[in-house]
This record gives C-alpha cells, sequence and structure tokens, in this order.
C-alpha cells in the first residue's frame, strides 16, 4: 500500500511596502521575512545571524518598530511598512549615526551593525535624553561579538547631544500597535467560547529605573483555597517551575538554582531568597538574587501574587503576578522587552501546566531546564496554528 503523499503548503502573494516602494512577492507562508528581502528584494544589508530571535542582526523597522525579520512570517507581512538600511538615504539622523558608529570605533565585522542602526536610530529618535543606562538596556537585544559596546554607546550618546544642541527634539511617544493582519485571527479569540480553562493573560513589560516589570493574570480552574494551599508550599510551586530546584528551605527563606539557555549561551543561577505569604488577604512575595559563576551573570528579583475568586465560579481562581527583576552580564544582552514578553509568557505557561496537572492529581512534567528556543517555538507555534487554523 502506498504511503500519503502530503499536499504541498500553497504558496501565497504578499504585498508590502519596503523603502517606500510597494512589492509584491509569492512565497511559501513561512518564508521569513528576512529570506524575502534579501532573496526576492536583493536588499542584503539585513544579515542573518542566529534565526532564532535573540542576535538582532535581522533588525528592521516594520510599520514604525524594530522586528526580528528573521521570526516574522511571509503570512504576517501582508500591508506591513518595512524599512531596511537601504532606505535611509538621505536620513539626516542615520547619516549622523553612521559618522559617528564610524569615528567612535563603533563597529569591526560588521556583521551586527544594520541591526544595531536600526535600533540605535529608534531610540535615539524615540526617547528623550537617554543616559548611558537605558541607552545599553535599549541595545540590550542586539549582540556585538568584537566591539565591546563601548563605541556603540559613546556613538549613540554623541548623536543625541548633537541633535539636542540643534534643538531637535525627540517624538518621546510610545509605540502604536499594528494593526491585525487581514484574515488574522489571534489566538485567544479562538478560546473566547470554551470552558474555561488554566491559561495566562496577556499583559505588559515596562522598565523602571533599569528594572523590567512584567504582569501578568493566571486562571486555574482550582478553587482559590486550593490555589492557595497549593501556592503555600514553596516546595511545590518550585517543582513547577521550569528549570528551577531547591537545595533547602523553611518557612521563610530558601537556595536553589534555575538553569537557563539562550541559543548557544547556558546558564545555571545559583542563589537563596525570602518567601512570605499572608493567609488572610491570600498574598504572596518572594525575593531572590543569584549568580552564573560560568558565565558571570547575575539576576535578582521580586515577584508577588494576589489569589482572588474568578467570575466564572467557585472552582475557578485568578493569580495576579507582578515580576521585577533585572539581569546583569552576559545574558543583559536578552533582556530586552520583546524578548522577555516571549520569554516570560512560555515560563508562565509552563508552570501554570504543572500547577494545573498538580492540583487535578497529576504530576509535573519533566523539565531540562528553561530554554529560549523552546520559548520561541511555542509562541510561534501557537500563531501558526492559529492563523492556519489548526487544533
Amino acid at each position: 500500500m502506498n504511503a500519503p503523499v502530503a499536499s504541498p503548503i500553497a504558496a501565497q502573494t504578499v504585498t508590502l511596502t519596503v523603502n517606500g516602494r510597494s512589492e509584491t512577492v509569492t512565497v511559501a507562508p513561512r518564508t521569513q521575512l528576512a529570506d524575502i528581502l534579501r532573496d526576492h528584494l536583493d536588499l542584503t544589508a539585513t544579515h542573518l545571524g542566529c534565526e532564532q530571535g535573540v542576535c538582532g542582526a535581522c533588525t528592521v523597522m516594520v510599520d514604525g518598530k524594530p522586528t526580528r525579520s528573521c521570526l516574522m512570517f511571509a503570512a504576517s507581512c501582508e500591508g506591513a511598512t518595512v524599512e531596511t538600511l537601504e532606505g535611509y538615504e538621505g536620513d539626516d539622523l542615520m547619516d549622523r549615526l553612521r559618522d559617528a558608529f564610524r569615528t567612535n570605533h563603533a563597529l569591526q565585522c560588521g556583521f551586527c551593525t544594520p541591526g544595531m542602526l536600526a535600533t540605535a536610530r529608534d531610540l535615539v529618535e524615540r526617547l528623550e535624553e537617554p543616559d548611558e543606562s537605558r541607552i545599553r538596556h535599549e541595545l540590550s537585544g542586539n549582540l556585538c561579538r568584537c566591539t565591546g559596546y563601548v563605541g556603540i554607546v559613546a556613538a549613540i550618546a554623541q548623536v543625541i547631544e548633537e541633535r539636542k544642541a540643534l534643538g531637535i527634539a525627540s517624538t518621546g511617544a510610545a509605540r502604536s500597535p499594528r494593526p491585525e493582519t487581514t484574515g488574522f485571527t489571534p489566538f485567544d479569540a479562538a478560546i473566547t467560547d470554551k470552558p474555561v480553562t488554566a491559561a495566562v493573560s496577556s499583559g505588559t513589560v515596562t522598565v523602571e529605573d533599569g528594572w523590567s516589570v512584567v504582569k501578568r493574570e493566571v486562571t486555574l480552574v482550582h478553587s482559590p483555597m486550593a490555589v492557595w494551599k497549593h501556592f503555600s508550599d514553596l516546595g511545590a510551586v518550585a517543582a513547577c517551575l521550569p528549570g528551577a530546584s531547591l537545595s533547602k528551605y523553611d518557612d521563610s527563606t530558601f537556595a536553589g538554582h534555575v538553569s537557563v539557555a539562550f541559543g548557544p549561551i547556558a546558564a545555571k543561577f545559583e542563589g537563596e531568597g525570602t518567601y512570605d505569604t499572608n493567609d488572610e488577604s491570600q498574598t504572596g512575595r518572594v525575593t531572590g538574587r543569584g549568580k552564573d559563576r560560568g558565565g558571570q551573570s547575575a539576576v535578582e528579583g521580586e515577584l508577588s501574587y494576589t489569589i482572588r475568586p474568578a467570575s466564572q465560579g467557585p472552582q475557578a481562581s485568578i493569580v495576579d503576578v507582578s515580576f521585577r527583576f533585572r539581569i546583569q552580564g552576559m545574558l543583559g544582552q536578552f533582556n530586552r522587552p520583546e524578548l522577555v514578553n516571549g520569554f516570560v509568557d512560555y515560563i508562565l505557561g509552563e508552570f501554570v501546566a504543572n500547577c494545573d496537572s498538580v492540583l487535578s492529581g497529576g504530576e509535573v512534567r519533566e523539565s531540562k531546564g528553561i530554554s529560549a528556543f523552546a520559548m520561541i517555538r511555542a509562541v510561534v507555534g501557537s500563531k501558526l496554528k492559529s492563523l492556519f487554523g489548526r487544533n
């Protein structure tokens, strides 16, 4: 008996505006924007590095926002406005940045430079007089293995001072979200009419005094009392967190480690912290700090949560989560809001699934650590499923 032949995925015609020109290409839906730019439009200033959304070399502007073109699929490009390095001819701000990069020795091999310039132009135009700390934070999603970043930061600071002397103000405006692509069904909308299930809501990531601040709302299909009992047990909570392991703990303190991996960089943060709970208000607070001795990265953070009844009934609970943290060292390069959003959603998704399993009498799924590749695959996979209507 002959094996069935898989049907080929139909090519898709996409029309987008690139550097002020309308372009129409016919490609497979899973073709990356970076490949459209390089292979179909011959715009090779966009470089491909890790192809996992980590290094930032492929950064271009999409609808006014720095975007990793290696993670954006053709199906999401319909109607988009894209700017690549080739499109900034005669742009005063980009000319100043290029001159400043050259005079401050902000490039060596030049592979990261197109993406670095795209991010630099965005932050100079958008932010009002950012200091060195804020500049470094904004650049944290663009990796450079040559310069040590000193020249890059100096070049950007120079352009900021030049514009200030000329009386050129930044926009100081938040970016507007891109309109939804025609025919695209958001992932959350697909579950609106289904019975309540364990889930993590979308939320925000902001930067406050150098700290990344994350807020999320978690739904668990168990009574507030059952959820509170679970969250009051630090050992049970740690067992549900991917990559985490406790070496010792009591009612108020703990020690242990968390293993993470971002592309080629792996780290094992070893540290300690405190844990406080309030039975009356059903609130908790966790603080901790740790260090990866091998990679010389450090992290510190504080997590607060409140458990309350859900509107769906007595057998459902909401956990309001607020988490502030900062990462220093090698892994600090990934502390960019876009990456943090996806990373937090992935971790919380795994955590909630494990909590739901334990509260239902099951077991925690085996975890080998937190993987950036698994996170990206999970986020992109969810979007693809919603896009093509597959369950």
